[in-house]
């Protein structure tokens, strides 16, 4: 038996929306894309012919009073995220975030709150957790294959908003807010998905564009309660050439009994223990779980889009939580928040 199909709207229509959100619950069986919203009224009309979706709003609070959906996903600057789900919640609608959550934690508790009050579903796009070379690392973390994790680094170097035309720099890096924001809400979820609990944080960052006035780049060191040291470090760089920066997206753990890399935007992971046949005999093994080409870029890292917006629409449909809760994407931004803390006050910052 079929299950009926979850009307579903977008509130804002920028490149996230049109790359991912939109053209995902089109293609998903369990969704009707029923509404879409965005105050740029050109924007609006080009995407709503290009998808041939019927209902458009400027404003999305009549998209909500209008009964049309039931769930949402928020594709709008982080600064506008906080007030649209609290309202969304109110009237009952579900909904799926991008991220990172809002810009401080005032702003993220209001979200729980009212998620939790109204009972709505709510997910967050952090969706580098649906990646199998991700989580088969996490398995054989959690199985010891590698000992006692003892180091973890990541790093993530991107265009960001330096893809874009030069004269839209400045707008695009503020509505970002910053690298760390930006890229590091990715990056700094799977180490808080991977290692657990973070006791104390410390962070360096610096702008190398001219004409910005957000963070480019961003060094950050994290001091887990299970004893690990972790570093992040992420920036935007005019580097065109995705196999350019290849060495640049990964995620590599040292453990008492072997190590891993696992490639951030997926598809494969390297592994090696020291208890091992297989690495005895062959080295640092490679493997790629699932179908995936790992000659062909970003086809795991869509494919993972795909996962996210179908786990948010089952966890309406069967009424479960999603696996990326509003609750963890929140100590990510805490981290985050605490990192750019320890930059202003030049100090360690505790989070126990």
């Amino acid at each position: 038996m079929l299950m009926q199909q979850i009307k579903v709207g977008v509130i804002g229509c920028g490149r996230i929306a049109q790359q991912v959100h939109i053209p995902n619950y089109i293609e998903n069986p369990k969704s009707k894309l029923e509404a879409i919203c965005d105050t740029n009224q050109d924007t609006l009309t080009e995407v709503a012919e290009t998808y041939g979706v019927k209902n458009t709003f400027a404003d999305y609070r009549e998209l909500l009073d209008s009964k049309l959906v039931q769930a949402v996903s928020v594709c709008v600057p982080t600064r506008l995220h906080s007030q649209i789900v609290v309202d969304a919640a109110k009237t009952g609608v579900h909904v799926l975030c991008e991220k990172p959550l809002a810009t401080n934690l005032d702003e993220a508790d209001k979200m729980l709150e009212a998620t939790a009050k109204n009972r709505v579903k709510f997910s967050v796009d952090l969706n580098l957790r649906f990646l199998p070379n991700h989580r088969k690392v996490r398995d054989y973390i959690r199985q010891g294959r590698i000992g006692k994790p003892v180091f973890a680094t990541a790093q993530l170097i991107t265009t960001g908003p330096y893809a874009m035309n030069q004269e839209d720099y400045g707008y695009e890096t503020q509505k970002r807010i910053g690298c760390l924001f930006d890229s590091g809400a990715h990056v700094v979820d799977l180490m808080l998905w991977l290692f657990g609990k973070p006791s104390e944080v410390s962070a360096y960052l610096s702008t190398h564009m001219n004409g910005i006035d957000s963070d480019d780049a961003a060094l950050v060191s994290i001091k887990f309660e299970s004893g690990l040291l972790g570093e992040v470090f992420v920036a935007w760089a005019r580097i065109f050439n995705y196999s350019a920066t290849e060495r640049s997206r990964q995620i590599e753990i040292f453990g008492t009994r072997g190590n891993l890399a696992s490639e951030i935007f997926g598809p494969s992971f390297q592994f090696y223990s020291v208890d091992s046949v297989s690495c005895k005999l062959r080295g640092k093994i490679k493997l790629t779980p699932g179908k995936f080409d790992p000659k062909i870029p970003l086809e795991a890292f869509n494919w993972s889009y795909k996962q996210e917006i179908n786990d948010f629409l089952e966890s309406i449909a069967y009424d479960r939580k999603p696996s990326v809760s509003g609750k963890e994407a929140r100590e990510s931004l805490r981290l985050i928040l605490a990192a750019y803390e320890s930059y202003r006050e030049k100090s360690v910052i505790s989070l126990s």
